[in-house]
């Protein structure tokens, strides 16, 4: 799937030392896919991170072929966002 990055997207993947790699990787084969409250598509991947189990979350907008991702999160509470 392509997408595009928003700049406060880019600026978490920056602080949370996220690869391009581990976004490409979530939307082409994510653990789940959901709709938020707002109707954005969540990506959710687990992955292995430094031996612990890590969620990545990519909050995204749907616009013809493409996703406007709006944020990405990194974080080790995955009963709170699985």
């Amino acid at each position: 799937m392509d997408y595009i990055l928003t700049p406060h997207a880019k600026q978490r993947m920056v602080e949370r030392l996220i690869p391009d790699k581990l976004i490409a990787a979530t939307l082409r084969n994510p653990t789940k896919v959901l709709y938020d409250s707002r109707g954005r598509l969540l990506f959710k991947k687990l992955y292995q991170k430094k031996g612990q189990t890590r969620l990545l979350l990519i909050a995204g907008i749907k616009t013809g072929n493409s996703l406007r991702i709006v944020t990405v999160i990194d974080t080790s509470k995955l009963r709170k966002y699985l």
